[in-house]
């Protein structure tokens, strides 16, 4: 009976041998579907550039110090589109359009309000506007802006700036919807050199 006992040296090697398990094919596979997921899904999502100018620092100390523009400061628009709670105002050099809404001579003036006043057919867009916090995306009328950008592109053909600011909180897609309506209008490019304003930044 002690003969059949084997000692433990002999039961490894008697034993099946390890077997390797060969990773390659699997990692082809991996780099097949990571390769055909990278190459289609660049033609399903849609990429759009706009040319957007960041604010830059400027030292106060050099302000007026700096080379004076070439350019005639009577043909500068200085184009400016600001985004608030009460709606969109537009303005220029002349300053600011729709700014006296109707005085009567010989009165004060009417209380400024915006050029392109917030809509208020809808309940959400008169409660924003009745507790001045940030309205959505569909209270602004930007195709009222789109029709004063064709009326100025009109009187400066040559000018493609604007700058755009907007009061605190407003939400993102605000922002994107004033700069599309502001950049063409069926094919015709309107101001699409965007500068964002510091309010913004």
């Amino acid at each position: 009976m002690g003969r059949n006992v084997r000692k433990p040296s002999d039961r490894s090697k008697s034993s099946t041998p390890a077997v390797e398990l060969n990773l390659i094919p699997y990692m082809d596979i991996v780099f097949s579907l990571v390769a055909f997921i990278l190459f289609t899904s660049t033609g399903l999502v849609q990429v759009g550039v706009v040319n957007v100018n960041a604010p830059r620092y400027q030292d106060p100390l050099e302000i007026g110090m700096g080379k004076q523009d070439e350019e005639d400061p009577k043909k500068q628009l200085n184009l400016t589109v600001g985004i608030t709670y009460k709606g969109l105002f537009i303005a220029g050099v002349g300053g600011v359009l729709g700014e006296v809404d109707a005085a009567a001579e010989g009165e004060a003036e009417a209380p400024k309000g915006p050029t392109i006043p917030l809509l208020t057919s809808d309940q959400i867009c008169r409660e924003a506007l009745a507790r001045n916090t940030p309205p959505s995306v569909s209270c602004y009328d930007t195709k009222k802006l789109t029709i004063e950008m064709i009326k100025i592109k009109n009187e400066f053909p040559q000018e493609t700036k604007v700058i755009i600011y907007a009061q605190p909180d407003v939400p993102y897609e605000v922002l994107v919807k004033i700069m599309d309506a502001t950049r063409d209008h069926e094919g015709r490019a309107l101001f699409y050199d965007v500068i964002l304003s510091p309010e913004i930044a």
